[in-house]
């Protein structure tokens, strides 16, 4: 809705349209209840939590067919399913157990245990029971009291020995219906701590809100220390213990400095300049090692080893971190590891879990200088930062300690999307050139795109994108410059001619100089959307369009000039008219990427505004009337 996206098959730039995935009302949970116990496994010397997951679905139509699902790993495994429809055992019930892939996942330990439910009758009851082990509180991060379906009534029941040093931490509360209440267990010296949720409303994906964590109540669960079996046991009770843990996954890779080293000679040969070698290391890895995620047990956690992400030419952020900082260090600059939580994640570093991060990029330490290196971001240049990362605290190694340091925020200016372009009537059409320049993300976006089709389709799809998908506005002489260097921006010069874009009446024309519209769709569905809305990016958006008027025509209407400026977004639209000639000009800029549901009404008035504006014409007559 708010910013164009550059679709990966049609490569078109397109007003999102702000829309909902509805929850599905033919079947409600009735009840359900997560228990956990924190129980000592003698054998295996270690704590364990057994969690028991109870589901009780109920159909409101006729012949549902409900898939249930639960993930599990090599940290957790499923001891055991049951599951009873009207008081019976279907006849077909066997679930099944593999791998699981999830969006942009290549390999992960995830696995997935599940099966269809087959509810004929209306008022049928499902009851279905997962038995789990988890093999390290550690790992045991969140839950969530929300479901895909509607909730009646949730339990969520935490047996904590008093051997056990837990917090459990309320999150996201707010209205809705949470009770908590606590007892002890003599017998087992046992703190019993339930939470009672009822009536929650289904989960509901919308496009571009914030993470589940900023959304949904759920409990986060920090498992800190524990004394049982005669042993002590130090899990994640400060920051220095999520710290210590992470540099020792790190510490534990053996990378082949002496490959590496001969990667960064090669790499910087014939360089002089610190910052020239600095970018030809850090480039190289952007251009030449493919982002794909990799979740895998331990490996989710741990880098994979510089020297074979480089021999691969794949690796997840952690690898690309990981060679990122290697090849530095081999080049005699003082590079850094950083853990950090991108902004899809509510919480900090305040919050010692394994919930907190779910990035790792490089920092390098340059003349007392911190330049954060994200070579994820393959055509963000050096000092230039992706907005998931912008603001967000990150845990900086320094040997056996830290530091704590935020990335900078980006001004809109970074991202910049600008168009010139002259255009001259044409009978029914406007014709002329157009000059096209982007940085930052809003380069990303186009290139990512471009790169996202196959070579010989390329300049097709920048057809697409550059004409709004409209067949009537057809290109010629497309020129686009080198994307091989990621200091520089993108840049595309072109002729065009637009049929239809002009109307006459009565030897007057009628004239839209300004067939793109951005943000022209972008009202808010208030009475749908749910969440607050946030953009890709702050954007920093500026057209301009020369119109030459005919010979003995003169202009005699111009839309009025628009310019909407707050605190979190402007829209400018001016005409300035010269002799000869019509100027157009339009600077939309987003400041605040995150627009609050509070501010919904606002921005709807605004952009009512600016639909008003755009489709407000220019009109241009003949000298002698």
């Amino acid at each position: 809705m708010i910013k164009p996206l550059l679709l990966c098959c049609a490569l078109l730039f397109a007003d999102l349209q702000v829309f909902a995935t509805l929850p599905d009302s033919s079947v409600i949970i009735a009840s359900a209840k997560n228990t956990y116990q924190f129980v000592y496994n003698s054998k295996a010397a270690r704590v364990e939590i057994k969690h028991i997951l109870n589901t009780v679905y109920a159909s409101n139509n006729y012949t549902v067919t409900l898939p249930v699902a639960e993930t599990y790993n090599d940290q957790v495994t499923i001891d055991k399913v049951e599951c009873r429809v009207d008081n019976h055992t279907p006849s077909n019930f066997q679930p099944k157990y593999s791998y699981y892939s999830v969006n942009d996942v290549f390999y992960s330990d995830e696995k997935i245990c599940y099966f269809q439910l087959f509810l004929q009758k209306k008022g049928s009851i499902a009851n279905v029971t997962f038995t789990e082990t988890i093999a390290d509180p550690r790992y045991l991060t969140s839950a969530y009291f929300s479901d895909n379906y509607a909730v009646k009534k949730r339990d969520m029941v935490f047996k904590i020995p008093r051997w056990m040093n837990v917090e459990l931490k309320e999150m996201n509360f707010g209205s809705y219906n949470i009770t908590k209440t606590t007892t002890y267990d003599k017998g087992d010296d046992t703190d019993i701590i339930t939470y009672t949720a009822v009536n929650l409303p289904a989960s509901q994906t919308e496009e571009n809100s914030p993470g589940p964590t900023y959304i949904y109540p759920h409990i986060l669960i920090l498992s800190k220390s524990a004394k049982a079996g005669g042993r002590d046991f130090r899990y994640l009770g400060t920051v220095e213990d999520l710290y210590s843990w992470c540099h020792g996954l790190t510490k534990a890779v053996v990378n082949d400095r002496a490959l590496l080293s001969a990667k960064a000679k090669e790499l910087t040969a014939g360089l002089t300049n610190d910052m020239d070698k600095i970018k030809a290391l850090f480039y190289y890895v952007q251009d030449n090692v493919r982002y794909i995620a990799f979740e895998d047990g331990m490996a989710g956690f741990k880098p994979e080893k510089a020297d074979e992400v480089l021999r691969k030419k794949y690796g997840d952020c952690k690898g690309m971190a990981n060679l990122t900082k290697e090849l530095l260090t081999a080049a005699g600059y003082d590079a850094r590891l950083c853990w950090l939580g991108t902004d899809h994640i509510a919480y900090d570093y305040q919050t010692p879990s394994l919930a907190v991060d779910n990035h790792m990029i490089c920092a390098l330490n340059y003349k007392g200088k911190i330049i954060y290196l994200d070579a994820t971001e393959t055509y963000l240049g050096l000092n230039e930062y992706a907005e998931r990362i912008q603001g967000r605290q990150v845990m900086m190694e320094d040997g056996d300690h830290f530091v704590l340091n935020k990335v900078p925020y980006a001004v809109p200016s970074q991202n910049y999307d600008f168009e010139s372009s002259k255009l001259v009537i044409d009978g029914t059409s406007l014709s002329g050139s157009v000059k096209h320049l982007w940085k930052g993300e809003d380069k990303e976006s186009v290139l990512s795109g471009l790169n996202s089709v196959k070579k010989e389709k390329a300049d097709e799809a920048m057809n697409h994108y550059l004409s709004n998908n409209n067949n009537d506005y057809g290109i010629k002489e497309l020129n686009l410059s080198s994307t091989d260097n990621i200091d520089k921006d993108l840049t595309a010069a072109y002729k065009f001619d637009y049929k239809n874009a002009v109307s006459s009446f009565s030897k007057a024309y009628y004239v839209d100089l300004d067939f793109k519209k951005e943000f022209l769709n972008s009202a808010i569905k208030t009475d749908e959307r749910k969440h607050d809305y946030w953009f890709d990016y702050k954007t920093n958006l500026y057209k301009e369009a020369e119109l030459t008027i005919p010979a003995k025509y003169k202009v005699t209407n111009v839309p009025a000039p628009l310019n909407i400026v707050n605190p979190d977004y402007e829209f400018h639209i001016a005409y300035d008219s010269q002799p000869g000639k019509l100027i157009y000009k339009k600077n939309i800029i987003i400041k605040n990427t995150h627009l609050s549901v509070s501010k919904f009404a606002q921005w709807n008035k605004d952009v009512e505004q600016l639909a008003k504006t755009y489709n407000e014409n220019i009109t241009l007559k003949p000298l002698s009337e």
